[in-house]
């Protein structure tokens, strides 16, 4: 049976504007500085990227109201500081690289990195043309293990990349921006600039700390608004982690299955949760407040008939102070729910908080979504009309709350007068369904939130339990599988610290503060000469003239003496002066190079091809014992593999 109501049925989801979640430490980009500005005198020629025809979009837009999008993605881009934009060298040594974007009447650029990795000692920023909007710097400890990034939205058509590199670094950075979404839709921007949607939620929304979020001010660090990422755009949707009746900090996080089908293809690797984001009083701030996120996520489970989905999150810092709700999965009846309480994210706003004082109801008849969204079952969801406060798109997935501050299901949809303000009902599927009519732990709750089955139909909240000292450990050996004693390794990042290998190779920094993130990098600038000999030299020489190839991508690196990312005769010539003496060590590059142990050459004939992998390990909110960073050295002109692993 298809409803129909005062007000159109709608799901709670919004499309909206898109910002970083990573770690941003601040400060100004080099061409900011006075004393630079004979250096960046002239702006590097921009990039100029086709525009799609907006106009015909919102005209598609209009006839697809669903969609709700905001900005397209532009034809794949292809930028590199290796190909793209204008290098700067400072008189203190310093490198900067620039690059100029521009998208012809874009409202806003959405910056997405496919390859994002920053050596210790670089800075990365994003800005406007006019320096109103700067983002970043984003160092070594932004940097995400998928590789991934996204920076944005950035107002206007003008985007400014700056890459400053620390004078004496080795290791270049590995930055490739494959993808560039443009907004063309006013939705996507607000007046003035404003890269999120603060302040969009609709003033008969009630600010998290008014006077009705008093008694919520523990079960409201749990809730966290998210930002869904899709191959064709972005979206908001809100939800709130759950306890398990293990009571671990396993980060179990639950939401609207709806949210992940509002766009193509979902990646999980780039959802962002931001928790504390909310006003610090009842009034609205001036200013947008500060958030704690948390980038990316797997899912776990999910089932439409109840519209839950279940997510993971990746680990949250012990320092966010979140709270894991708890639940109540007693078969539903009429008079289980006395009241209830959501607390959501309307429009991707700051954090707000709506109640009914009046008992939630078994809906008893089907619910017609529309298009691809289908119908939900009879007796399937709750239905619930606020008394204060409403819901608007954004709020999907917000958990409700019972009278005992126990979650009884997740917001689905409804029906809402904006111009009134007023709510006429809204449906939130039943946890209790969720539980376990799936057919198996992908489609159910049971399993993920129950671990040691032990029947219980109700799981009280708790703070984020206290993990445990963390370590990095691993092994260093030769790419032909020598071990490498004495190598100085460096930690940095949550902590500082500096250790040596032993005589087996190994490494190890124990005690470390959990939740916060580490850089691991093994260095080793002695003895050029070492393994270097004009049977190298030999070698080099005919893998060059094509006479005889180099049988593996570790050779083809270490013949590679002057750092040009390809080997020619100047290798020859680099090596000959270190074995006769006439310079002391290879002028461009440490006399050893080391890799990630795991490194994969997708062209072994070209392991430079794409740009090699940062000689560092980073491991971000560092939650248990890392046993396996493990590298590989490589002697530098050493061809033939007989260097003393030893030095």
């Amino acid at each position: 049976m298809r409803f129909f109501y005062r007000f159109p049925l709608f799901l709670a989801f919004s499309w909206s504007a898109v910002s970083t979640a990573q770690i941003s430490e601040g400060g100004l980009p080099p061409s900011f500085l006075p004393e630079n500005a004979a250096a960046f005198a002239a702006a590097p020629a921009p990039v100029v990227l086709a525009a799609p025809d907006a106009k015909k979009l919102l005209e598609d837009d209009g006839l697809n109201p669903e969609r709700s999008r905001f900005a397209v993605p532009l034809a794949p881009v292809d930028i590199d500081p290796a190909r793209s934009g204008d290098w700067t060298v400072l008189p203190n040594g310093d490198r900067v690289w620039r690059c100029v974007l521009l998208a012809p009447k874009a409202l806003g650029l959405l910056l997405l990195f496919d390859r994002f990795h920053l050596p210790a000692g670089n800075r990365f920023f994003a800005y406007t043309p006019d320096r109103q909007e700067v983002l970043g710097a984003y160092t070594a400890q932004s940097c995400l293990p998928s590789g991934q990034f996204l920076i944005g939205v950035l107002p206007g058509e003008t985007t400014v990349l700056e890459l400053h590199e620390a004078a004496g670094s080795k290791t270049p950075a590995d930055i490739h921006l494959n993808r560039l979404d443009y907004v063309y839709d006013p939705a996507g921007v607000l007046p003035g600039g404003a890269p999120e949607d603060f302040g969009e939620a609709l003033a008969c929304n009630i600010n998290m700390n008014c006077a009705l979020g008093q008694n919520w001010q523990t079960e409201k660090r749990g809730v966290a608004r998210i930002l869904m990422i899709f191959s064709n755009g972005a979206g908001w949707c809100t939800g709130s982690l759950m306890a398990n009746t293990a009571g671990s900090g396993e980060p179990y996080f639950l939401t609207a299955h709806h949210c992940q089908i509002i766009g193509t293809t979902p990646n999980f690797a780039m959802w962002r949760f931001d928790f504390e984001y909310e006003s610090a009083g009842c009034p609205n701030p001036a200013t947008e407040p500060t958030r704690k996120s948390v980038l990316g996520c797997e899912r776990i489970s999910f089932r439409d008939e109840t519209d839950f989905l279940l997510l993971k999150t990746n680990p949250i810092p012990a320092n966010y102070n979140v709270y894991f709700n708890g639940w109540n999965r007693t078969p539903a009846t009429n008079a289980l729910v006395q009241n209830s309480t959501f607390i959501h994210h309307p429009s991707g706003d700051i954090k707000k908080i709506s109640r009914d004082n009046d008992p939630a109801t078994i809906f008893t008849q089907t619910i017609n979504w529309g298009g691809q969204f289908g119908i939900s079952p009879v007796n399937s969801h709750w239905r619930v009309v606020p008394d204060e406060g409403i819901y608007q798109p954004g709020s999907s997935g917000c958990v409700l709350f019972d009278q005992n501050k126990r979650v009884v299901g997740q917001l689905h949809g409804g029906n809402l007068d904006p111009v009134a303000c007023v709510v006429s009902g809204s449906w939130f599927g039943r946890f209790d369904l969720s539980w376990d009519q799936g057919a198996g732990a992908g489609s159910r709750l049971r399993e993920w939130l129950d671990p040691a089955n032990t029947n219980a139909l109700t799981q009280n909240g708790y703070a984020q339990p206290a993990p445990p000292q963390a370590g990095i450990g691993g092994n260093i050996q030769t790419h032909w599988g020598a071990p490498m004693p004495n190598v100085l390794v460096e930690l940095s990042g949550g902590a500082t610290a500096s250790t040596r290998t032993d005589a087996a190779g190994n490494y190890t920094f124990a005690n470390l503060a959990p939740g916060l993130n580490y850089t691991v990098a093994p260095m080793r600038d002695t003895n050029d000469l070492n393994g270097v000999t004009t049977f190298d030299l030999t070698l080099i020489n005919k893998y060059v003239l094509g006479l005889e190839p180099l049988d593996s991508p570790w050779k083809i690196i270490a013949a590679d003496a002057n750092g040009s990312k390809s080997v020619t005769t100047i290798d020859i010539v680099e090596g000959r002066k270190v074995i006769l003496g006439l310079n002391p060590q290879f002028p461009a590059v440490p006399s050893w190079h080391f890799l990630p142990a795991n490194t994969v050459f997708p062209n072994p004939a070209n392991p430079f091809s794409g740009g090699l992998p940062t000689g560092a390990l980073q491991y971000n909110n560092l939650q248990q014992n890392v046993t396996d960073a493990n590298f590989k050295g490589v002697k530098v002109g050493d061809v033939n593999n007989n260097a003393n692993a030893g030095g």
